[in-house]
């Protein structure tokens, strides 16, 4: 749909994503509301686990644009085609997206899009949620993108799966990644944060596996897989680590984890790691950086223990780093700013003082005054 750009403000001295709609028409439009939602609903959760959007516009030339926080480090999607994060931090980075999701649902807003390319992993060791483009409020302020479907209809039925296969693949009709999508949005329901909690399992699902849930070579045989049967798990998952995928990801949205607290809780629980892994992840989990603590239940026996240090992830080889952004520096600002010292800063060889320089001032004007009175008493008396 775009091109995202680095960027640097060159008032702030600070490093923007800047995406801009290549389309133009009607496709061009639709790109600018999506930023401007996505505007919107940064500023509404303005969460540090949320890329956060900084303007929004419409340039005459370039056309519609988002700058936004520009995020050092790749999304979850790349990671996991690179195979370069273990387990344990790609559980940390689900805490971390939950944490965004749970604050987008206390707003009332579903994501829609949940998925690894839209979960980015900060260098620091923090992911962020990005692209609330498609993004609706529910609740009293309930919206449903499309119609729903009659309620009677079956979603064995080959024709069925037919025509919500057409129906996603029109423009307009359905935005969204269909191999994440719940059955209920599928079949042209409203979204719920149960919706966002099944793509959320299924985006945890594709980065402990690397494969998809519901696995498939086109859009339609995904669809029947997801309306038609469970997961599919590998062989090789433990058998309690597959009940917990097929619970988070069931055909009725009440089968489902009541939260996403509870689903990471399972999951951590049933994940094969060492137990001092379990403690950190789940002593993550019981913090919310924005300010509220989530109930977890579970623990493991020896969590008291002192954990180990996680360690630091470091950037991929070969990947390509931006340069340092030049400063417009003082030096004698700079050393006030450093030292707090006013009055006692220390000048470059060859540089006066300016306070020595004002005294020599005044000393020089003292004398000349004294001259020039000397003087005219003197012309005075001579003729007197």
């Amino acid at each position: 749909m775009g091109m995202v750009f680095l960027a640097e403000d060159p008032i702030l001295k600070r490093r923007l994503a800047i995406k801009v709609v290549k389309e133009v028409g009607e496709a061009r439009n639709q790109g600018f509301l999506r930023f401007r939602r996505e505007a919107e609903i940064s500023a509404q959760l303005n969460h540090p686990n949320v890329v956060q959007v900084y303007d929004v516009g419409m340039d005459p030339e370039v056309g519609p644009f988002l700058a936004m926080e520009y995020v050092e480090g790749k999304s979850l999607a790349q990671h996991l085609k690179d195979k370069d994060l273990d387990q344990e931090t790609m559980v940390k980075a689900l805490i971390h997206g939950a944490r965004a999701l749970r604050a987008a649902h206390r707003q009332a807003i579903v994501h829609r899009d949940v998925k690894p390319e839209n979960l980015l992993w900060a260098e620091i060791g923090r992911a962020k949620l990005m692209d609330f483009g498609i993004a609706r409020s529910f609740g009293q302020f309930g919206y449903s993108a499309e119609p729903p479907m009659q309620a009677s209809i079956d979603p064995d039925e080959e024709e069925v799966v037919q025509t919500i296969a057409l129906r996603l693949t029109r423009v307009g009709e359905f935005i969204g990644s269909p191999a994440y999508a719940s059955p209920e949005l599928l079949l042209g329901q409203e979204a719920t944060p149960a919706s966002d909690r099944y793509a959320f399992a299924a985006t945890a699902f594709e980065l402990l596996t690397g494969q998809l849930p519901h696995p498939g070579p086109s859009v339609t045989a995904i669809i029947q897989h997801i309306l038609k049967r469970p997961p599919h798990v590998p062989a090789d998952m433990p058998q309690q680590l597959g009940v917990v995928f097929k619970r988070a990801m069931a055909f009725d949205p009440d089968d489902r984890p009541a939260t996403l607290v509870d689903f990471l809780e399972e999951l951590i629980d049933a994940m094969p790691l060492a137990v001092h892994s379990k403690a950190r992840l789940f002593t993550l989990l019981g913090q919310d950086e924005d300010g509220q603590t989530g109930p977890v239940r579970r623990l493991v026996q020896d969590a008291m223990l002192a954990p180990e240090p996680a360690p630091v992830p470091s950037a991929p080889k070969g990947a390509r780093k931006a340069g340092p952004i030049a400063l417009d520096e003082d030096p004698e600002e700079d050393l006030r700013w450093r030292t707090g010292k006013m009055s006692t800063l220390k000048f470059r060889k060859g540089e006066e003082n300016p306070n020595l320089r004002l005294l020599k001032w005044l000393a020089w004007g003292l004398l000349l005054g004294v001259v020039f009175t000397q003087l005219f008493w003197w012309t005075y008396n001579r003729l007197k």
